[in-house]
């Protein structure tokens, strides 16, 4: 098990800045391309369904411009991918702000307890973290993947 704590879950190829999308489901055609870069376990197909079945079920912004659409499948490691938007989505948020980064996980279907843990604590942290803004505005993929990866493996799972 402890192979998978030191698997990155977030590498720079898997983040991408987009100066503007149309719509939540290109956000999601967007991470799921993403999700699909590195991997052969699952097709895209059934990462974007995966996603969308997730969302339908209640929408994943978790607060603070920050959303966390998740999708439990036959996978061997989680993954995540991550999307952020120079001009955000307006997708009616609680606290009324528009939804700039959307982060974009595939959990292994075997681990669901252990991995749901570690995403509620990612929750806590992302929330808390006064640098996200500084490290998104600096459009470096290395330094944002190393910085979400750290956050979400980091969790004491």
């Amino acid at each position: 098990m402890n192979d998978k704590k030191h698997f990155p879950i977030l590498i720079p190829e898997r983040v991408e800045f987009l100066k503007k999308t149309e719509s939540k489901k290109c956000v999601f055609d967007s991470l799921t391309q993403l999700l699909e870069k590195g991997q052969s376990e699952v097709s895209k197909n059934e990462i974007f369904d995966a996603l969308i079945a997730r969302e339908k079920l209640g929408n994943t912004y978790i607060g603070n411009g920050i959303a966390l659409p998740r999708a439990h499948l036959e996978v061997t490691h989680p993954r995540a991918a991550l999307l952020v938007l120079k001009q955000g989505l307006n997708l009616s948020a609680a606290d009324k702000k528009a939804i700039q980064v959307f982060l974009g996980v595939i959990i292994p279907n075997e681990d669901h307890d252990r991995f749901s843990i570690m995403l509620s604590e990612f929750n806590k942290k992302i929330l808390l973290e006064e640098e996200l803004e500084t490290i998104i505005k600096s459009g470096n993929t290395e330094k944002v993947a190393k910085y979400f990866d750290t956050l979400l493996t980091n969790s004491k799972i």
